[in-house]
């Protein structure tokens, strides 16, 4: 077993007083953020295909819209209990943070650059990817690693969609979030809740 704790885990630890939060705070979180993408971006590409509106390209805004205020909530929850975040659960936190702004920037760049359908969904998809097999490395969570490999796939083959078959990019960012964060979160929940 590997002891590579910093000195306030120890002391938490030895003492049993204080909960150790290994995990990023709030374990629902990949799975609200996933859902969320996945919902939105597949309504979005549903709603493009029946009404070709030009406002049913920005309903990925209700992503942050919803979602920031149930992951306060989450978050507020959770420091309600006595704990001391590890390293790897701060950075994993902080990643996810960058993530969320980048794609947040990159689509109202995009979007307002009038290239949303050509380069902001890959990247997106991408930086979700990426961020997915990061936090499986630090976890040590294999399906998390293999899950953001497999997003990461996703995106950029989804680049390959150009001309009449943009839209195809949205209906790929919805699969990476199902296959990066919803599934890899239901996963880890579950190896969390049985102590694996």
């Amino acid at each position: 077993m590997e002891e590579n704790f910093d000195a306030l885990e120890v002391i938490a630890r030895t003492r049993g007083k204080v909960e150790m939060d290994s995990t990023p705070t709030g374990d629902n979180l990949f799975i609200l953020w996933g859902a969320l993408t996945a919902v939105f971006f597949l309504l979005e590409f549903v709603l493009w295909q029946l009404l070709q509106a030009q406002w049913c390209l920005w309903l990925w805004i209700g992503i942050p819209a919803i979602g920031g205020p149930w992951m306060a909530y989450l978050l507020r929850k959770d420091h309600e209990r006595t704990h001391i975040r590890t390293k790897d659960a701060k950075v994993v936190l902080d990643m996810w943070i960058f993530v969320g702004c980048a794609s947040c920037v990159s689509g109202f760049l995009f979007g307002f650059a009038g290239v949303y359908t050509t380069y902001a969904i890959p990247l997106i998809g991408l930086l979700v990817g990426i961020g997915a097999f990061i936090t499986g490395e630090v976890l040590r969570f294999r399906p998390k690693t293999v899950g953001g490999l497999v997003g990461s796939a996703i995106a950029i083959g989804s680049f390959l969609f150009r001309d009449d078959m943009w839209t195809w990019q949205i209906l790929a960012l919805s699969l990476v979030s199902i296959v990066s964060l919803v599934i890899p979160g239901i996963m880890y929940k579950k190896s969390v809740c049985n102590g694996v």
